[in-house]
């Protein structure tokens, strides 16, 4: 078995899932670097604690991770939009593209097949080891990427806050299978979360360089209301002993500021490129 056979899932649709249809398949976005914005997904199964997509979306943190609504025509919208929106289109902006759905829905895969067939140019962002699956269309569409999560190299840190998404062992497989098939991925080391990301710290950084990264993009924790309270719950449901620390450290600038600057020196020593993400 290949590397990217390792990742095709014929798995049933989770049963929290409804069918809807859009309106529109690409929006205009604000984010830097993107000029238009693809979401085949609404609400995301990951059901990551530090998830800022509800606050955007105005919906209810706990609903977002419940009912997860697929727009089952967006290959088709775009396959009538493209020809007129031109521009980098970011795949990914408020929900996970690549969330359990689309192992049985494969609507991020129809939607890459319509862009590869416009030749539009596409930057993915997710933390599911199931984009591996997709290497054969990514890698058509020139001047793409894809990046893909990582806020640590232990499996045991990252399922305190990820509890649903791949852990990162395997995502790290994803961007490996990627990269050897010719696709330009990067690692988003985002976000910084004390007592996460700085265990393991010189292996995770390690291990994206070994595992073909072009670049290494960091971003902090950016609170929302209720988040620190409902990351605190959570540890010290999962992981008590580092409930003081996390507390310490979850709003001190300075702690951000000097895992930033470990993080530089590290991608120096290795070559690697660095870049803030906003």
């Amino acid at each position: 078995m290949s590397n990217l056979d390792s990742f095709l899932s014929d798995d049933a649709c989770p049963k929290n899932v409804i069918m809807t249809k859009a309106t529109v398949a690409l929006s205009p976005s604000r984010l830097p670097g993107l000029d238009l914005a693809l979401n085949p997904y609404s609400g995301c199964a990951h059901r990551c604690t530090y998830c800022y997509a509800p606050y955007i979306m105005r919906r209810p943190v706990d609903d977002w991770g419940c009912t997860i609504s697929a727009r089952m025509n967006l290959p088709v919208l775009l396959d009538k939009e493209l020809p007129r929106k031109k521009g980098m289109i970011g795949l990914g902006t408020v929900t996970d593209p690549y969330q359990p759905a689309e192992g049985a829905l494969r609507l991020t895969r129809h939607c890459l097949e319509i862009m590869a067939k416009h030749h539009a140019r596409t930057s993915v962002l997710t933390k599911s080891s199931l984009v591996a699956r997709d290497a054969d269309l990514l890698s058509r569409l020139d001047g793409s990427e894809v990046g893909i999560t990582m806020t640590t190299v232990r499996d045991d840190r990252a399922a305190i806050f990820e509890p649903c998404a791949s852990p990162p062992s395997k995502r790290l497989e994803a961007m490996k299978a990627l990269h050897e098939a010719g696709v330009n991925v990067y690692a988003f080391l985002g976000p910084i979360i004390p007592t996460v990301a700085d265990r393991g710290l010189v292996d995770l950084i390690g291990s994206i360089c070994d595992a073909g990264a072009s670049m290494i993009m960091v971003d902090r924790l950016n609170l929302r209301p209720g988040m620190m309270a409902r990351m605190l719950a959570r540890m010290e449901e999962v992981d008590p002993s580092s409930i003081a620390e996390l507390g310490a450290s979850i709003e001190d600038d300075a702690y951000y500021g000097s895992i930033t600057e470990r993080i530089k020196a590290l991608c120096r020593e290795q070559g690697m490129p660095y870049r803030d993400a906003f």
